[in-house]
C-alpha cells in the first residue's frame, strides 16, 4: 500500500532561488536528523514556486505520517541560516495547494 503525501505551502526569507530554497530545506533536515529526509521522503517541488518581496515561496512533498515531524525541524531553520520558515497551508492534493500558492504570492508561470 502506499503511503499518503502531504504538499507544505512554506516561505524562506532572504533567498531568491529555488535551488537556494531545496539546499536550505535539505540541510537543515540532515543536520537536525540526518535520516529524516528519506524517512519522510521530502521532496521539493521546482515547478511550483513564486518569488515574493521578501523570498521563495514553495511547495514540499513530505508523507503523512512525518508531516509534524518535518515542520517542527524545518521550524528551526534560523538556527542555521538567516531566514525565517513560514508554514502557511498543509493539503493533501497538490491542485488545492497551487489555488493557495496564488493566494500568497504571485505565480511565477
Amino acid at each position: 500500500m502506499r503511503a499518503k503525501k502531504r504538499y507544505l505551502l512554506i516561505e524562506i526569507s532572504g533567498i531568491d532561488s529555488v535551488e537556494e530554497f531545496d539546499k536550505r530545506i535539505r540541510s537543515t533536515l540532515n543536520n537536525m536528523e540526518p535520516l529524516i529526509s528519506i524517512k519522510a521522503n521530502v521532496r521539493v517541488i521546482k515547478d511550483c514556486f513564486s518569488s515574493t518581496t521578501n523570498g521563495i515561496l514553495g511547495i514540499v512533498s513530505v508523507v503523512n505520517s512525518y508531516k509534524n515531524h518535518v515542520i517542527f525541524l524545518l521550524s528551526l531553520i534560523g538556527k542555521f541560516y538567516k531566514s525565517n520558515l513560514l508554514t502557511l497551508k498543509s493539503s493533501g492534493s497538490l491542485k488545492k495547494i497551487k489555488l493557495e500558492e496564488t493566494r500568497y504570492g504571485t505565480n511565477a508561470k
